[in-house]
C-alpha cells in the first residue's frame, strides 16, 4: 500500500494549505470534505433571505464541501451532503432526496456545532422557493427544471451578516472545523481497527470516497463487493478485507485528488492521469513534458543543447533545495472501467536518479525541429505520431492505445529503460510513407522517427549522440539518405524560383517531390530509384535552377556517390536501414543552416 501511505504523508507535509485557496491552483479539503464543481452560487442574508444568485464558470466553481462518508462515496445512489448539494436534494420537487439534505442539514444545525450560515440555509431551504428565485434569476429556464443537466447542478452558499466570519461557506475555516468536530463525534461509538497502512488505531471505513479524478463514472479506488464472494470464507464483513482507517482514508484520497487535479497529466482521449510528486511538497519536473527550456533562442549544436539541458535541470535543482534522497512518486490511474479506478503504474524514485534519466532521455530522444531548433519531443507526440490517425488534418490517437503507449514511454523514460522497438518501428515506417499523411504531420512524423531512431541507437550502444555524426559518415544507408535529400532540393529550388519570379502562389510550391513520392520504393531498392528520379532532374530541373544551385546538386552528389561506391557493387541496391532518416534529414537541416548564414547567396 505504498501508494496510500505516500499520499497520507503528502498530506500531512501540506497539511497547513487545507481550506486554502491560491490562484492557479485546486484546494487542499479538509478531512471529512472533498473538493467539487459547483454551478450556482445563492447569496442569503443572515436571516436566510434570498437576496441573489449567479452562475459560476469552470475556474470560478472549485467548492469545498463538507460530506458524510456515505455521501462522499456516492455514485447512483441517494446520499444527501449536509451543506452544498445539487438542486435535486436542495429543491423540494424530490421529496425523498429532499427529505434526506434537510435530515442532514437539520442534525448539524442543531447540535453542539451549529454555525450561522446553517441556520441561515435551513430557514430558506425550509421555505422552499428555490426553483422560483432561480427562475427569475434567470439562471434556470422553466422548460428545462427537471431535466438532469438542471437538477444535478452543484450549489453552494454566502451568507451576508455573519461578519467577522468569512460569508462564503466553502471558504469558512471555522465552518470548516466544526463539521470535522460534528462528523467526529457522529462517528465515534464505531469499532476501531489497525489502520494497514497508517499502522495506527483508526475508526472502521464502511465507504470510501470517490471521484479522485475527473471522470463520469466516479470510480473508486476501494470499494467492497456487496454480494460477498470476493472475501466469503476469510471474513466476516467487506470492510476487513481492506481494513484502512476513517482518517488514513480522508487524507489520502483528499491528497490524491488534490494532486489529480492540480498537476495530473491526463493526454488526449486517454483514460488515464499520471501524477508525479515529491511527498514533502518539493517541485518535481513532469515526465510527460521535455524539461522546459531556460532560453527561447534556437539551439542548433547537440552540444549546446546538452549543456542547457544540464543547466536547466541544475538550476531547478538549486532553487527547489532538492537533495538526491528526496523522492519522486509516480502513479498511472485509470478509470476504463464504471466505478472502478486502477493504479496501472507505481514507482518511487531518488531525485537525484530521477533528473539524471529526465537529462538522459531529452538528451538523447531529441532532434531538429522548426527552425532547426533541438528539441525533444514530449511522449504524446510520439505516441500520436507513431500510432495516430489523421482528424482534421491532425494526429490524434484513440484512447486505450494512446494510455497503454503512453504508460510505456514513462516507464521507459523513469525507469531508464530501452525505446519500444515495435514504437520505433511504427514510426519509421511511417517516415518512409510520405503520400499518407499531409505533408506538415508526415514532417512532424519524421522528425519524432529520427529523435526515437537516435535513442534507441544509443540505448543498445549502436552510437553515441548520433546528431553530431559528420556528413561524410562511411554508412551506406546514411550516405542514400543524404542522396534523397540533394535531389529533393533541387526540385524545390526550381519551383521557389518559379514562385519568387511570378511573385505570386502558384500552389506548387507545397506539393511533394518526385524524390520524396519515391521514397517508400528508395527504400526498398535505393540505387534503382536514385538512377530513375537523378534522369528526371537532368531532364526536366537542372536547366532551370540557377547556376550555382545545378552546380551545388551536382558537387553533392558527386560527393555521396563517391562515398557509395566504397561499398562492393552487390550492396547498393539493398533496402536501406532506418538511418537513412537520420542522413536525409541532417543533409535538409544544413540546407537550412546554411542558407541562414548566407542569406541565399550563390554558392562558388
Amino acid at each position: 500500500m505504498g501508494l496510500l501511505q505516500r499520499a497520507i504523508e503528502t498530506y500531512d507535509a501540506s497539511a497547513a494549505l487545507a481550506g486554502v485557496y491560491r490562484e492557479g491552483h485546486e484546494p487542499l479539503a479538509p478531512i471529512s470534505h472533498i473538493t467539487a464543481n459547483a454551478h450556482i452560487e445563492i447569496r442569503l442574508n443572515k436571516q436566510g433571505e434570498f437576496r441573489g444568485a449567479k452562475l459560476l464558470g469552470k475556474k470560478d466553481g472549485r467548492t469545498i464541501i463538507p460530506v458524510t462518508e456515505k455521501s462522499g462515496g456516492r455514485t447512483s445512489g441517494l446520499a444527501a451532503h449536509p451543506l452544498c448539494d445539487q438542486i435535486k436534494y436542495v429543491a423540494p420537487d424530490d421529496e425523498k432526496a429532499h427529505d434526506l439534505y434537510l435530515r442532514e442539514l437539520c442534525a448539524w444545525e442543531e447540535s453542539d456545532y451549529a454555525h450561522p450560515i446553517l441556520s441561515a440555509v435551513r430557514a430558506y431551504v425550509e421555505g422552499k422557493t428555490i426553483i422560483t428565485d432561480l427562475l427569475n434569476c434567470g439562471i434556470i429556464k422553466a422548460n428545462t427544471v427537471h431535466e438532469d443537466k438542471t437538477i444535478k447542478q452543484m450549489i453552494r452558499w454566502r451568507v451576508d451578516g455573519c461578519e467577522p466570519e468569512e460569508p462564503d461557506c466553502w471558504k469558512n475555516k471555522k465552518l470548516f472545523s466544526l463539521f470535522q468536530d460534528y462528523y467526529d463525534s457522529m462517528i465515534c461509538d464505531r469499532d476501531h481497527v489497525l489502520c494497514m497502512v497508517s499502522g495506527k488505531n483508526d475508526l472502521t471505513v464502511l465507504q470510501h470516497p470517490s471521484g479522485i479524478i475527473a471522470n463520469p463514472f466516479k470510480a473508486k479506488l476501494i470499494s467492497f463487493n456487496e454480494d460477498g464472494f470476493t472475501y466469503r470464507g476469510r471474513f466476516i464483513e467487506d470492510w476487513q478485507a481492506a481494513t484502512v482507517g476513517y482518517i488514513a482514508s480522508q487524507k489520502a484520497h483528499n491528497a490524491l485528488r488534490w494532486l489529480a487535479a492540480d498537476q495530473g497529466v491526463r493526454e488526449g482521449a486517454s483514460t488515464r492521469t499520471f501524477l508525479c510528486w515529491n511527498p514533502e511538497g518539493k517541485a518535481v519536473p513532469q515526465p510527460m513534458r521535455r524539461v522546459p527550456r531556460a532560453e527561447t533562442a534556437p539551439v542548433r549544436k547537440p552540444s549546446e543543447y546538452k549543456k542547457q539541458l544540464q543547466g536547466t535541470l541544475l538550476s531547478f535543482r538549486k532553487d527547489h533545495q532538492l537533495k538526491d534522497t528526496d523522492r519522486a512518486v509516480l502513479v498511472s490511474l485509470d478509470a476504463a472501467t464504471t466505478g472502478r479506478l486502477a493504479v496501472t503504474y507505481y514507482n518511487e524514485i531518488g531525485l537525484g536518479t530521477f533528473l539524471r534519466r529526465m537529462e538522459d532521455w531529452d538528451g538523447h530522444c531529441c532532434w531538429y525541429a522548426e527552425k532547426s531548433d533541438i528539441q525533444a519531443p514530449n511522449l504524446l507526440d510520439i505516441v500520436d505520431c507513431a500510432f495516430g490517425v489523421e482528424r482534421d488534418k491532425k494526429l490524434t490517437t484513440d484512447g486505450n492505445v494512446l494510455g497503454q503507449h503512453l504508460q510505456r514511454l514513462l516507464q521507459c523514460k523513469v525507469d531508464g529503460g530501452i525505446f519500444p522497438l515495435d514504437i520505433l518501428r511504427a514510426l519509421t515506417q511511417r517516415a518512409s510513407s510520405p503520400l499518407g499523411y499531409e505533408k506538415a504531420n508526415w514532417r512532424r512524423i519524421l522528425r519524432t522517427a529520427c529523435a526515437a531512431l537516435q535513442k534507441y541507437r544509443y540505448d543498445t550502444k549502436q552510437g553515441g549522440n548520433e546528431m553530431a555524426w559528420a556528413l561524410d559518415k562511411r554508412d551506406r544507408s546514411f550516405q542514400y539518405g543524404r542522396l534523397l535529400a540533394a535531389m529533393e532540393r533541387v526540385e524545390e529550388d526550381y519551383y521557389y524560383n518559379k514562385k519568387k519570379g511570378n511573385g505570386k502562389e502558384d500552389g506548387q510550391e507545397n506539393r511533394q517531390t518526385n524524390a520524396i513520392k519515391y521514397m517508400s520504393e528508395f527504400r526498398r531498392r535505393p540505387f534503382s530509384v536514385y538512377e530513375r528520379v537523378n534522369r528526371h532532374l537532368q531532364l526536366a530541373y537542372l536547366g532551370r535552377v540557377e547556376s550555382w544551385q545545378a552546380a551545388r546538386y551536382k558537387r553533392l552528389v558527386g560527393e555521396i556517390v563517391g562515398i557509395l561506391r566504397e561499398f562492393p557493387e552487390e550492396e547498393l541496391n539493398r533496402p536501406l536501414e532506418d538511418i537513412y532518416l537520420m542522413g536525409y534529414e541532417l543533409q535538409r537541416n544544413a540546407f537550412f543552416i546554411k542558407n541562414q548564414t548566407d542569406d541565399n547567396t550563390e554558392e562558388e
